[in-house]
């Protein structure tokens, strides 16, 4: 791997190398990994740095054998990475390095360049919310190690699922994710084929996880296809709240009435009843499948 110098941000190696980190980094034995890690050890998708909007990066284990440390510590659930962080990976070890006066300025070009943007960029679009049930329990029944691998394993199944049906990784949210699809005349076929996807891996309870799945308009100031932008808007907060909804009722699978209705003939939907949503008025449909 050659060094730049010019890179923002980077890992380096014991050895002084420097690795340059753009947008999804992965680490792992396999030859196709951005960062290869040559020790029976190591799986073969082992972890990854994914890049989090302007300037913010973290590090997700894929479910490994063997497991991640930062810092010293096992990668539990996605961590937020720092300047100088630590990263283990089968013995080889990795510091993280970011300019944060590249970062700060990136965050403030972006802020300044894209501010009238983020005012009229808005888009059509499916929102996925997913998050592991009871996740403090979780923790707290399995050792360090076992919870790790087990989340690590359900995110990067979660993760292929969505990329595999030309969905968006917005965010890692600590015990889960939130996804999304830019509206195109095939978008409704791939987010049904997303989720009884995902209903098949709810079957396995390895880990038990919530889906929640809303369609509506985002608003950004960035290119949908790239993943890099914050989403906002009302829609975006009716799915979060969705969220909440769902692990109150205890539902496994959690559709909007705006979602269904676009579904229309490619699921059975399933009604779950009309229920408050905070900060929204009335109350508001909802199914299962």
């Amino acid at each position: 791997m050659q060094q730049k110098a010019e890179s923002s941000v980077w890992l380096e190696s014991l050895t002084g190398e420097r690795i340059p980190i753009a947008e999804n980094c992965v680490l792992g034995r396999s030859k196709g990994s951005q960062v290869v890690v040559d020790d029976t050890r190591a799986s073969r998708r082992h972890a990854m740095i994914h890049r989090q909007g302007v300037g913010e990066f973290w590090l997700v284990d894929l479910g490994s054998a063997n497991g991640t440390r930062l810092n010293g510590r096992h990668v539990s659930q996605p961590s937020r990475l720092f300047d100088l962080d630590k990263i283990e990976v089968a013995g080889a070890l990795f510091t993280f390095r970011q300019h944060s006066a590249v970062a700060r300025a990136a965050a403030q070009e972006f802020s300044t360049v894209n501010a009238t943007v983020t005012e009229i960029r808005k888009f059509d679009c499916w929102l996925l919310v997913a998050d592991i049930t009871d996740s403090t329990q979780l923790v707290r029944r399995l050792e360090a190690s076992e919870s790790a691998n087990l989340t690590g394993r359900w995110l990067a199944n979660c993760k292929a699922i969505i990329e595999s049906s030309h969905g968006v990784i917005n965010k890692f949210l600590g015990d889960g994710l939130f996804a999304y699809w830019p509206e195109r005349p095939e978008t409704k076929a791939e987010v049904a084929a997303a989720l009884q996807a995902l209903k098949k891996l709810q079957a396995k309870g390895q880990p038990p996880f919530r889906v929640v799945l809303h369609h509506g308009v985002a608003m950004s100031g960035g290119a949908p296809s790239l993943g890099e932008e914050s989403l906002s808007g009302k829609d975006v907060t009716f799915a979060f709240r969705m969220e909440d909804l769902a692990s109150r009722i205890g539902s496994e699978l959690l559709l909007s009435e705006a979602a269904i209705s676009k579904l229309d003939e490619l699921c059975k939907p399933v009604p779950e009843g009309a229920h408050p949503l905070a900060g929204f008025d009335g109350e508001h449909p909802f199914f299962s499948l």
